[in-house]
């Protein structure tokens, strides 16, 4: 590791975690693709919930627990322990709350014709009268799969955001937070534009979809990027030099994280309106 233009955390465990997940991409990729291939999205309650269970506790949760059970550092005190709590918090409230605007800005569709199922908001996003005939309505698995998607991309991106910050350590301190912002904004736009692109393919598409998906890619990932413009710098600080939060700090940063988000999504609703006509 040299002083400048470094990949990963030089907190020892946390370049550990950072690694391990990212080693765990292809395995995510490839169970990705072979669940939309054999359908298994949409294959009743105990299936859906099931394999989306299989794609993010054992490889996020129970194999690094194995792995470094040795380290020395508690697990509870871990960086991927409280990566998988942080994303676990963060990703109900989004669920939960956010998936609602997806539905009405951003034309996002739900289909799971052999799930009976769902837990969203109630007052939040369409009517509930018609949401399940609209497709929108949220089912539980959903949670559980966008654990490991949060995961892979926040690990992602804040090994790119470190590589390029690093890199401009030796810049002004007038143009090292410009730097910063662009870094973050930058990146947050990639991967929320990447997201879409990648994973609404023919196959994914029976169960998830967007109705119109050009205007989605062009102007919804502005949209979306503003998640990541939240909580990608924020987990970036999780841990970054030292295993110094603690489990209570890590869930109030995340719904924090969770509630600006919310804010940032609503205001767009309110200023601009839908991306797409719901």
């Amino acid at each position: 590791m040299t002083a400048r233009g470094y990949w990963f955390s030089r907190n020892p465990d946390k370049a550990w975690a950072e690694k391990f997940f990212l080693a765990y991409i292809p395995v995510f990729f490839a169970y990705n693709a072979l669940m939309q291939q054999t359908g298994w999205l949409d294959a009743g309650n105990f299936w859906h919930i099931t394999q989306n269970l299989i794609m993010w506790f054992p490889f996020c949760v129970i194999l690094p627990w194995v792995l470094r059970r040795n380290s020395g550092v508690p697990w509870q005190q871990s960086y991927w322990f409280k990566l998988n709590l942080y994303m676990a918090v963060f990703i109900f409230f989004c669920t939960y709350f956010h998936t609602e605007y997806f539905f009405d800005v951003l034309g996002l569709r739900y289909r799971f014709n052999d799930v009976s199922l769902y837990f969203d908001s109630v007052l939040v996003g369409p009517d509930e009268a018609t949401a399940l005939a609209q497709h929108k309505k949220v089912p539980p698995g959903m949670y559980l799969n966008s654990i490991a998607f949060f995961i892979v991309y926040h690990t992602a991106a804040v090994v790119l955001m470190r590589r390029i910050r690093s890199m401009t350590e030796d810049w002004g301190r007038a143009m090292k937070p410009i730097a910063w912002v662009v870094i973050v904004a930058a990146t947050a736009l990639f991967f929320a534009w990447a997201e879409t692109y990648f994973y609404i393919t023919d196959d994914a598409a029976a169960n998830v979809w967007y109705v119109d998906l050009e205007r989605m890619l062009k102007w919804g990932s502005i949209y979306y990027a503003m998640y990541f413009i939240v909580s990608f710098p924020n987990v970036f600080r999780l841990d970054e030099d030292q295993n110094n939060w603690t489990l209570s700090r890590t869930v109030l940063e995340a719904c924090a994280v969770s509630a600006i988000s919310l804010l940032l999504l609503d205001l767009w609703a309110l200023i601009l309106g839908p991306v797409v006509a719901a």
